[in-house]
């Protein structure tokens, strides 16, 4: 039971994540960036609550505001560049992020124990211990607040700025507003989920927040599909899950999982919640339309 837990709350820290990176796409920009505000609400979280004595709650809002103000200074720049030219701009973000928390020393006595971030050594015995229903109150006020937003004006204008910005703009959306407030909506989750992710491993090291942790971000967004939320959280879902049904391959586990992740983004390349809608969506408008009207000789 405990195994199935695990997963469990691994599969919403990782459902965090894929939402943050979904958050910034919805208006075009694909940023790696979700791993540096990952590791800075990790970081962040964990002294709050362990060296000043903040509960949860007021630790993770505090991670959010910064990384989302930090998202603010950073989507500004990110406007000017695009495509890959974004993608390293963002993975530079990030590296450099990690090699500052590589190199952070910063501890106090409490209880006769120094704590705190003790560089490459990493940050140990966090006090505050999340599990599974904290988590899963997370991703649910996190879920239903796209749900929300999907179907708002704003969430529309920003579908509208992704599909065409020159159009958007002519319809009087403000084009800036809405991109650099995408990006910063996606950094708070970021560091909500790294909040959580840090208290609920109780330590965390730089080595959790390399490159590898941003490529399977976008694995997520990408298995599941971009055009609904519900595609990064089934993405996530699958991918979380993946890797536990291929144990039985041993050292070969990640070569298949590898696969195939590799398999289903070129079977489904709208992604598994893509397809799924795109193949209901043309079934339903097959049954609504009128049969052909015979012509008499």
């Amino acid at each position: 039971m405990v195994g199935y837990l695990n997963i469990l709350e691994l599969g919403g820290l990782n459902i965090l994540l894929a939402l943050s990176v979904y958050a910034t796409y919805m208006v075009g920009q694909f940023s790696l960036a979700q791993v540096g505000f990952w590791s800075i609400g990790a970081v962040v979280t964990g002294m709050l609550t362990t060296m000043f004595g903040y509960s949860l709650l007021p630790a993770l809002m505090a991670s959010a505001l910064l990384c989302a103000f930090i998202g603010l200074i950073l989507g500004y720049p990110c406007l000017r560049i695009r495509g890959i030219y974004l993608a390293l701009a963002t993975v530079g973000f990030s590296e450099v992020v990690r090699v500052f928390f590589h190199n952070f020393k910063y501890q106090v006595e409490i209880g006769g124990k120094m704590v705190g971030p003790e560089g490459s050594q990493g940050f140990l015995g966090i006090h505050v211990q999340t599990a599974w229903p904290q988590i899963l109150t997370a991703v649910v006020l996190v879920a239903g607040l796209f749900a929300w937003l999907e179907r708002s004006r704003v969430g529309l204008s920003a579908k509208a700025v992704r599909e065409d910005e020159v159009a958007a703009a002519a319809s009087g959306i403000n084009v800036v507003a809405i991109k650099v407030g995408m990006f910063a909506f996606g950094a708070a989750i970021a560091a909500m989920g790294g909040g959580l992710y840090a208290t609920y491993l109780s330590s965390i090291n730089t080595d959790y927040f390399g490159f590898h942790l941003a490529l399977v971000s976008i694995f997520y967004v990408a298995v599941g599909g971009s055009e609904r939320y519900i595609g990064p959280v089934i993405g996530a879902a699958v991918l979380t899950v993946l890797p536990e049904l291929l144990r039985g391959f041993g050292d070969y586990r990640m070569i298949v999982y590898g696969l195939i992740v590799l398999v289903l983004t070129l079977v489904f390349p709208r992604g598994l919640a893509g397809e799924f809608w795109a193949r209901v969506s043309s079934l339903w408008r097959s049954k609504a339309e009128p049969p052909p009207v015979e012509r008499g000789s």
